[in-house]
């Protein structure tokens, strides 16, 4: 059986099609296959598959559009691998992709995931950007309790925890975010952070079409890891949980006019309480990363004095070190 199986659905990708099979076929690392599914394509999708002759590629073709999940899901019965990678077919390997995150995986058998960063391109394949995220556990945990760290088509998982967590169809346009969360809470996860994929970011992207559908899911995901704090949050505190990642949009800082300091400060102030009790995240890396989307908070707005001196913050030569390494890395991001 291969190392690696590649997970790719289909359906009318035809405009990108040949450059993400031909960014498969170039990997450097060779012992994968390709669990090709076609999911009722319209277009000239199934033609372009058969123009790419390779013994690794396997190629089976829904009778009709069964959508994303249920593809998925039956695509995993068919991957043999010991790892298994998605891919999406408008996305873009560099040729170091599956090299890199098979070494990896290899040297960190506690760790269940890997994701990677990525170089956003726009549909005409110019590159628009960059996306960088967090890479250690501890800092992963505490993220998915307000956003996906993870770019989707980036990501490997170990086989059998794929088979026995599968892509839940009750959360269509955040089944990724909520796998996620159920996989750390089996084990480790982890960021690699080579940009090892070009991401396609264009109008017919999930979030771009479903936005809405896809903002209200997230915040029922985020309500359900709140609640391994015992929290049951309220709208305003729901909003205030959220408002320093979304002063960013793919690492690039919004213009947002926010007032109110003093209601996160109290909301952060709230998790660390309960994390104290409860321990489900590291408690000084909680405390760091709370800072540190604080510092956001200061900057964009230019209230540059609060910076140092929010409530919930402890000032600790552990807390302090982590703050600085995060600041930094969140200067990358821009």
């Amino acid at each position: 059986m291969p190392k690696v199986s590649i997970l790719m659905p289909v359906y009318n990708a035809g405009q990108y099609l040949s450059q993400a099979l031909d960014s498969i076929i170039s990997q450097r690392f060779r012992d994968w296959e390709l669990i090709l599914i076609n999911d009722g394509s319209t277009d000239d999708s199934e033609s372009i598959i058969r123009q790419h002759e390779d013994e690794r590629i396997y190629y089976i073709k829904n009778p009709v559009n069964l959508k994303l999940i249920k593809t998925l899901n039956k695509g995993i019965d068919y991957c043999g691998g010991q790892y298994i990678a998605r891919m999406d077919a408008d996305d873009i390997c560099y040729a170091d992709r599956l090299g890199h995150q098979v070494a990896f995986m290899d040297s960190h058998p506690e760790c269940l995931m890997c994701g990677t960063s990525a170089t956003v391109i726009d549909g005409n394949g110019k590159k628009t950007g960059k996306i960088h995220n967090l890479a250690d556990n501890d800092y992963l945990q505490i993220n998915l309790m307000f956003s996906p760290p993870f770019i989707h088509p980036s990501v490997m998982i170990r086989r059998e925890v794929l088979q026995q967590n599968r892509y839940d169809e009750a959360y269509k346009h955040a089944e990724d975010y909520e796998l996620w969360c159920r996989i750390a809470k089996q084990g480790k996860i982890a960021n690699i952070g080579s940009e090892l994929l070009q991401y396609r970011w264009h109008e017919s992207n999930v979030s771009v079409i479903h936005n809405d559908a896809q903002e209200e899911l997230k915040n029922k995901i985020i309500k359900d890891e709140l609640s391994r704090l015992d929290i049951t949050p309220t709208e305003d505190e729901l909003y205030y949980h959220r408002i320093t990642f979304q002063l960013y949009n793919l690492g690039n800082k919004q213009d947002m006019s926010v007032d109110l300091f003093k209601e996160v400060s109290a909301w952060f102030a709230k998790l660390v309480k309960q994390n104290s009790i409860k321990q489900v995240y590291n408690q000084p890396a909680l405390i760091a990363f709370l800072w540190a989307r604080w510092i956001v908070l200061c900057i964009s707005q230019k209230k540059y004095t609060k910076i140092m001196s929010p409530a919930f913050a402890k000032y600790s030569p552990d807390i302090l070190t982590r703050l600085v390494k995060l600041i930094l890395f969140l200067r990358k991001k821009q």
